[in-house]
């Protein structure tokens, strides 16, 4: 046994996890990876991934309302409480974030109090529209389209047209 094979094992792992974590991936490497995992999650155990349902999950959860239809094993609800720990995760000594949100500022004057407002009534309409749509916008683009949803390509060019129209009007009108 090399004694230099412990230290280069080593310097593989930091260069890895320096890869991963601490450098921006390339919009068709993070694209590529989160294809795989949703076509990965069909193949190997016929499920679906979106957050839509781990909403779901969590509502039955805290309500025990029989109007939710969550998984059996409550999975969904463990994706999408994972999806806050994963950025908090992935940001691990880049702690320079703000509350600037551009245009945001402009809308609300800057006071916290309407951005927050703002941002609570968008949350409210894009769930509602998600449970209309009979999911999110990256559930029905992701993984519908993906196993040949008709719905969700008609969901997804509605949201596209509507994000087309809704930019225009806002970017030519209001500012």
């Amino acid at each position: 046994m090399n004694p230099s094979q412990p230290s280069s094992f080593m310097l593989f792992l930091t260069h890895l996890f320096q890869f991963l974590f601490t450098q921006t991936w390339a919009w068709w490497a993070a694209g590529l990876g989160l294809g795989l995992t949703a076509v990965g999650l069909a193949w190997f155990t016929g499920k679906r991934l979106g957050v839509t349902g781990g909403f779901e999950d969590a509502c039955s959860v805290m309500t025990k309302d029989s109007a939710f239809n969550p998984s059996p094993t409550n999975w969904k609800l463990w994706f999408i409480l994972g999806l806050p720990l994963g950025g908090l995760l992935a940001n691990l000594g880049h702690w320079s974030w703000t509350l600037l949100y551009g245009q945001l500022d402009a809308i609300t004057f800057g006071n916290n109090f309407y951005k927050i407002l703002w941002l609570l009534l968008s949350g409210f309409l894009i769930g509602f529209g998600a449970r209309w749509a009979g999911g999110c916008t990256s559930g029905n683009t992701i993984m519908g389209v993906s196993i040949g949803s008709k719905m969700s390509l008609l969901a997804t060019l509605a949201f596209l047209v509507a994000g087309v129209i809704v930019t225009n009007i806002l970017f030519k009108v209001v500012f």
